[in-house]
């Protein structure tokens, strides 16, 4: 058995107190509990449905409570062999070579100065940047399904030219893993870009919850993750952006959680990311961009693209070549 260091010694105890906590509650309080659960969600997916009205405040705290009360929100390490992919939609003429952005700074978050053009999405408010990506395991046989990742993320079609940018974190990134026991409910298998702690207290929270005979308290936590996998994954509007982006500001107001990993909206079981902008700039190593063409959409996340350039970035410069 593998030793356990003092930070996952830590962690343990304080989970361990934590469920130890939680699971001391009687059916009785378990069942108001979840029907406490549905009843958030109801209004949540009522207001995004635009068939009630909340308050900005009202939404948030509602989230704050099945967040804090009926989500295990751990904090992990990503693992060290992952890179970073982002594309983003070639849209100006005025640059050296066509198709290709001349600077880095184009293909990375909006800045401080410019955040006026930041639209409301998916984990960021209005005027605020934000990081997307996807993400992909540098010695992955199919690397090239977290290249459509990317831009499946950004819904390119027929014709566009994209420029994908290539990084690297220098740290293992602390990230929240959104609707994470959803997930572990329903697929056998652990995806590698998971911590197998979060499968463990998964395992280990039902065990307790069945001990107990107290099948409410765990169905609400799976409720309550069932809820926020599927909004975290619907095609994006803006009632659902106010929902969503609160989530993300209430996980990324931590200062040890640098990023939210959730299931890409368009490529089912593949892994996207939102960095906050503090961490790329101190955290992501950029390796290389590229530039292509989209000459067919096939759907589900499949293209068929063509390479158009490459480039190598010297000081924030892209230097791209014919190929």
């Amino acid at each position: 058995m593998q030793k356990l260091n003092q930070e996952d010694l830590k962690r343990k105890k304080e989970i361990d107190d934590y469920l130890e906590n939680r699971t001391s509650i009687n059916i009785e309080e378990s069942l108001e509990e979840l029907i406490e659960v549905s009843s958030l969600i109801k209004q949540l997916n009522g207001f995004i449905d635009n068939k009630l009205e909340l308050s900005s405040k009202e939404i948030e705290n509602k989230i704050k409570r099945l967040i804090s009360h009926f989500t295990i929100n751990l904090v992990y390490k990503l693992d060290s062999k992952i890179a970073l992919r982002r594309a983003r939609k070639f849209t100006t003429e005025k640059t050296s070579i066509p198709f290709c952005f001349d600077n880095l700074e184009d293909m990375l978050y909006v800045p401080e100065s410019k955040k006026s053009i930041i639209p409301l999405g998916r984990f960021n408010k209005k005027e605020e940047s934000i990081y997307y990506a996807s993400i992909f395991f540098k010695e992955d046989e199919n690397e090239e399904c977290f290249f459509e990742t990317a831009i499946s993320e950004i819904n390119g079609i027929e014709l566009d030219y994209i420029n994908i940018l290539d990084s690297i974190p220098t740290k293992h990134l602390e990230v929240v893993y959104i609707g994470v026991f959803d997930q572990l409910a329903r697929d056998k298998q652990l995806p590698k870009w998971i911590d197998k702690y979060y499968y463990e207290t998964y395992l280990q929270f039902k065990e307790k919850c069945l001990e107990k005979d107290n099948r409410y308290l765990f169905e609400s936590y799976l409720l309550s993750n069932a809820f926020f996998a599927d909004i975290t994954q619907r095609n994006g509007c803006d009632r659902l952006y106010e929902v969503t982006s609160i989530i993300s500001s209430i996980l990324l107001a931590y200062d040890n959680v640098d990023a939210i990993v959730y299931e890409s909206v368009k490529v089912k079981n593949s892994p996207a990311i939102a960095i906050k902008p503090k961490v790329v700039d101190s955290c992501l190593v950029h390796k290389e961009v590229s530039s292509i063409r989209i000459n067919e959409n096939l759907g589900y996340g499949m293209y068929y693209a063509e390479p158009i350039n490459e480039c190598i970035i010297d000081n924030n410069n892209l230097v791209w070549k014919i190929i």
